[in-house]
C-alpha cells in the first residue's frame, strides 16, 4: 500500500527552498525526554511527519468526521467480530474491538489522508489505498476498462454542461431532428441527471473509491493478518510493505537468532548491520522507509486523539510544529533573526567561536565545494556551529562502527544572507505569484547536508546512522530528493551531547 506524503527540506545550500510555515506560530515544547522510553522516543520523532505537515489539519479532522464513522461501522460486521472472538484468548473482545479501530483509523490518516479520490504514483487508489490486484483478493469490483469509459463520459457530460449554461434562457434543440425541441433547463437537468447515474456506476467499477465498501473490505484484510501474523503492528506493516515482505523480514532475523514470536518493536531494535546483517539489509532496503510504518500509525493515533479532545489544542500543536518547514525551523525558531549576514560575518563567528570550521578531507568525512558563486571565500562557508559539527561527528563514528565503507560527503553547511541573494539572483526566484524562497537555518551553522552514498551498502548503513540518533530525537533527519543529499540538524535539548572533538 501507499504512503502519504513525504515531508520536504528546503536548506538554501544544498536544499529545496522552504515554503511558508503560518504566522506567528506558537513555540515548540519539548517533551520530558527523560521520561520516555526507546520506542516513545521513536514515536515521539515521527510527530513533525505525521502532525506537521501543511496538510495535516486537513486530513486529521477529515478522518475524525467523515472516515472515522464509517470505521467504527466496519469493527461491528459478523465476521470480524467472529474473528476477534478466536484472537481474544482472555482478552475482551471489546478490547480487541477498539485496539482495531485506532489502528485502522490512523492507518487511513497514513495511506490517503481521509482522501476516497487518492491515487498513489504506485496506482494505488482511494481511502484505504488498495492496490488492483489485491482489491480484487479482497473482494472488491475493480474494472479500470470500464471506470476509464465512465469518467470519459462524465467528463463530455461536463463539458456540455458549461456550454450549456452559456447558453440565453430562451434558447432551445430538438433532441432529435426534426422533433420538438427542449429547452435549456430541461437540457441540463437530463445532463445532471445522467452525471449522477455516472457518479453511481463510476464507484461501482473500481470499489476502492467507495470509501464504505473500501474500509470494510480493508478491516476484513487487516483481521486476517492480524491472525496470521500476531499483532497488529506486524499486520500493519505487511498491509502497508506486503505480506511477502513482512514475512521476508520475520525469516531473515529467526535465521539471524531472533526468538519466535517475534514482536515488531524487538526486531526494529535488534537490528543493525552488524549483528543482524541479512535483517538489516532486507530492512533498510525497503522503499518509503517501510520500516517506519508502525511507529508512524502508533503517532497517527496520537494525533487523532487530541484532535477528538480539542480540535483547537489540536491546530494549536500543529503550529508549533512549523508545518511547511523542515523540524529544525520548530525547534529553532527565533535564530534566523541572528542569521549571518555576509563574509564578513562569519569571519567575526570563526574569531569568537560561534562557527568551527569542518575537518579537512579524511577518513570519515569529505567536504565537496560549497560556495561555487564565491570561490574566493569558499573557506569561511566551511564551517559549523560546534553543536552541529559534533552531530556530524558522532553521525560519521556510527556510520564508521556498523561498516560505513566510503567517507560522508558534506555537501552542505553554512551560508549567508548575502549568498543567499545571489543564489536567487542566478535563477532560484520564485515564478510569479509565488513567495520568494525562505532563508534556512544553513544561515546560522546549525545544519548540515550530507550526500547520499553511491554505494547500496553504505546508504543503508548511513540510513541506519541517522535513524540511531533520530529515534532518540538527538537529530531531525530528513531526505531531500532533488539534491540526492540527506538534511540533519540538531536537537537543541541534546546539545551537550553533541560537544565536537578538536
Amino acid at each position: 500500500m501507499a504512503l502519504a506524503a513525504a515531508l520536504v527540506a528546503l536548506p538554501l545550500s544544498g536544499c529545496r527552498r522552504e515554503t511558508p510555515a503560518p504566522a506567528k506560530a506558537l513555540i515548540y515544547e519539548h517533551p520530558n525526554y527523560a521520561r520516555l522510553s526507546p520506542a516513545e522516543l521513536l514515536i515521539e520523532s515521527q510527530r513533525k511527519g505525521v502532525m506537521g505537515r501543511k496538510q495535516s489539519l486537513r486530513d486529521v479532522s477529515r478522518v475524525v468526521e467523515t472516515i472515522a464513522p464509517l470505521v467504527a461501522q466496519s469493527v461491528e460486521q459478523k465476521a470480524i467480530l467472529a474473528d476477534l472472538q478466536a484472537l481474544a484468548g482472555r482478552r475482551p473482545v471489546a478490547e480487541l474491538r477498539e485496539e482495531l479501530r485506532r489502528w485502522q483509523e490512523a492507518d487511513l490518516l497514513l495511506e490517503s489522508g481521509g482522501d476516497p479520490e487518492a491515487v498513489s504514483a504506485a496506482g494505488a487508489v482511494g481511502v484505504a489505498q488498495w492496490l488492483a490486484d489485491t482489491a480484487r483478493r479482497a473482494g472488491l469490483r475493480v474494472d479500470e476498462r470500464e471506470y476509464a469509459r465512465i469518467v470519459a463520459r462524465a467528463r463530455r457530460l461536463r463539458a456540455a454542461l458549461s456550454e450549456l449554461r452559456q447558453q440565453p434562457a430562451e434558447w432551445q434543440r430538438a433532441e432529435q431532428p426534426g422533433g420538438p425541441p427542449l429547452g435549456r433547463e430541461q437540457w441540463i437537468a437530463r445532463y445532471e441527471s445522467e452525471l449522477a447515474a455516472l457518479e453511481r456506476k463510476r464507484l461501482e467499477a473500481d470499489e476502492r473509491r467507495d470509501p464504505r465498501k473500501a474500509i470494510f473490505a480493508q478491516t476484513r484484510y487487516l483481521v486476517r493478518l492480524w491472525r496470521r501474523f500476531g499483532s497488529l503492528d506486524w499486520a500493519l506493516q505487511a498491509y502497508h510493505g506486503g505480506e511477502r515482505g513482512a514475512e521476508r523480514t520475520l525469516g531473515y532475523f529467526l535465521s539471524e537468532g531472533g526468538k519466535s514470536p517475534v514482536s515488531f518493536a524487538d526486531l526494529y531494535f535488534g537490528t543493525s548491520p552488524r549483528k543482524t546483517p541479512k535483517t538489516f539489509s532486507y530492512f533498510y532496503g525497503r522503499a518509503d522507509d517501510h520500516r517506519y510504518y508502525a511507529w508512524r500509525v502508533q503517532m497517527a493515533q496520537e494525533a487523532l486523539a487530541l484532535y477528538r479532545e480539542s480540535p483547537e489544542k489540536f491546530r494549536a500543536r500543529w503550529e508549533t510544529l512549523a508545518p511547511g518547514y523542515p523540524m529544525d525551523r520548530a525547534w529553532y525558531p527565533n535564530e534566523l533573526d541572528a542569521a549571518f549576514a555576509d563574509v564578513a560575518a562569519l569571519q567575526a563567528a570563526y574569531r569568537s567561536g560561534r562557527l568551527l570550521a569542518l575537518p579537512d578531507a579524511g577518513e570519515s568525512v569529505v567536504v565537496e565545494t560549497l560556495a561555487p558563486l564565491d570561490p574566493e571565500n569558499e573557506r569561511w562557508y566551511r564551517g559549523l556551529r560546534p553543536e552541529a559539527l559534533g552531530m556530524l561527528q558522532r553521525l560519521a563514528a556510527i556510520y564508521r562502527e556498523e561498516g560505513g565503507r566510503a567517507p560522508l560527503s558534506v555537501c552542505g553547511a553554512t551560508t549567508t544572507v548575502e549568498y543567499a541573494a545571489r543564489e536567487q539572483t542566478r535563477g532560484d526566484a520564485a515564478p510569479d505569484g509565488e513567495e520568494a524562497p525562505a532563508l534556512t537555518l544553513h544561515a546560522t551553522g546549525l545544519c548540515v547536508d550530507v550526500r547520499r552514498p553511491a554505494d547500496l551498502w553504505d546508504r543503508k548503513v548511513l540510513e541506519y546512522a541517522l535513524s540511531a540518533l533520530g529515534d532518540r530525537m538527538r537529530i531531525a533527519w530528513l531526505r531531500d530528493y532533488p539534491t540526492n543529499a540527506y538534511h540533519l540538524c540538531p536537537n537543541p535539548a541534546f546539545a551537550r551531547e553533541f560537544v565536537p572533538r578538536r
